[in-house]
């Protein structure tokens, strides 16, 4: 065997490491920006439960002295996690106050390139609502 012999097999055993690194490496890109963008849906869809959530006020309430503002706690958990569930993912809410509360959503990214070195990853996002009441722009 001669040395061009050699040189033909050094060749290739560095193409094959470096299309393996490349491979590695567009792999990682892809899987973390679709666990990101992931993440992402999961804080939009969490907004929208809150801001449905929210619109599930105590009209008895407010209507008696136009100032009482709270949500119905009962009626808001049970919009917020329709939204929720409509988008395929769960949730938690919470009322830290009668006026805020709080909506957590879980959602599952499957990685598309490196799914054989591990399951489904679990993303979350969260949002927080406050109801105040507004005329023309200018909390009342």
């Amino acid at each position: 065997m001669s040395w061009r012999d050699e040189r033909g097999y050094a060749l290739s055993i560095w193409a094959v490491l470096a299309v393996t690194a490349f491979t590695l490496i567009v792999g990682i890109a892809v899987d973390l920006s679709g666990q990101v963008a992931a993440k992402s849906h999961a804080g939009a869809v969490a907004a929208q439960a809150a801001r449905t959530a929210a619109q599930q006020l105590d009209a008895v309430g407010y209507m008696n002295d136009g100032r009482s503002r709270e949500v119905q706690a009962a009626q808001a958990r049970t919009a917020a996690l329709a939204t929720i569930g409509a988008a395929g993912m769960t949730g938690t809410v919470t009322f830290p106050t009668p006026t805020t509360l709080e909506v957590t959503v879980t959602a599952r990214y499957t990685p598309l390139f490196l799914s054989s070195l591990g399951s489904a990853l679990q993303v979350t996002g969260s949002a927080t609502t406050r109801l105040a009441r507004a005329l023309n722009g200018t909390e009342r």
